[in-house]
C-alpha cells in the first residue's frame, strides 16, 4: 500500500531526515520518500494505518495529515 502524507513544519533537511527516521521506525513501513519542496512523505506500507504515521510524524515534532491519491 501507499500513503502520502501532507506534512508541515519543515524548514531544512534536517527536519526531512527526522520525518523519514520518525516513519522508517515504523512496523511494517517498507519505504519513505520525504519532500521539502512539496512538503509531503510518500510511504509504502504493509498495511499500517493513517492515524499510526500521522503519530509518528507529530512525535518528531511535525504536523501530517493523510490522503489516498494525489494533493493538488
Amino acid at each position: 500500500m501507499k500513503t502520502t502524507l501532507k506534512i508541515e513544519g519543515m524548514m531544512c533537511e534536517g527536519c526531512v531526515k527526522s520525518v523519514t527516521e520518525a516513519l522508517q521506525k515504523v512496523d511494517k513501513v517498507t519505504k519513505v520518500d520525504v519532500s521539502l519542496k512539496s512538503n509531503k512523505a510518500v510511504v509504502e506500507h504493509d498495511g499500517v494505518s493513517d492515524e499510526t504515521l500521522i503519530a509518528a510524524v507529530v512525535e518528531a515534532g511535525f504536523r501530517a495529515s493523510a490522503k489516498h491519491g494525489l494533493f493538488s
